[in-house]
């Protein structure tokens, strides 16, 4: 009786040791977190952004354009432009522009009625993407890190649109 009682006490054992994952099989499963962004922000290199007004090709916006124009809206991460800023021909009334993403999802703006009101903007983030959004110009980068989960407080709720591809000026 002895040998099958140890027998059996060897083979729950070898099973254990079996059953333990192993080193390599843990890496696969832990994700590393992201790397933390640059301390400033560039203007991607590769940056070009159709630009049509009543359909009639305009010069694109890109990394050179971007970096020569000041931004409306800045501060030591980030950097946003009024879209009438960077196509003028939005700033008139009746104007509506509309944002094409690269996967043809579009978002349509009319121009703000006033100064005050929220305005669409060509976001440059920290992490370097170029982003179309909605922005309250008392407060063009509010502090949303942090301000949600268990809390039960709302995110950015403004729509934005990123990659962007052109930016249609019509009627």
């Amino acid at each position: 009786m002895r040998p099958a009682w140890s027998s059996f006490l060897v083979v729950t054992v070898a099973a254990l040791a079996l059953g333990c994952s192993k080193a390599g099989e843990e890496s696969r499963t832990k994700r590393s977190p992201a790397a933390p962004p640059p301390a400033s922000s560039e203007v991607p290199a590769d940056l070009a952004i159709r630009v049509a007004v009543d359909g009639v090709a305009q010069p694109p916006i890109d990394a050179a354009r971007l970096r020569a124009q000041p931004a409306d809206f800045a501060d030591t991460e980030r950097r946003a432009w009024r879209l009438s800023s960077l196509v003028p021909a939005f700033d008139a009334p009746g104007r509506v522009i509309e944002a094409v993403g690269a996967g043809g999802m579009t978002l349509k703006f009319d121009r703000p009625a006033t100064p005050a009101a929220p305005t669409p903007v060509l976001f440059l983030t920290r992490r370097g993407d170029v982003v179309v959004a909605l922005v309250d110009p008392a407060q063009p980068f509010p502090d949303y890190h942090g301000q949600g989960g268990r809390l039960r407080r709302p995110g950015d709720a403004q729509p934005h649109l990123s990659p962007v591809t052109a930016l249609l000026v019509t009627r």
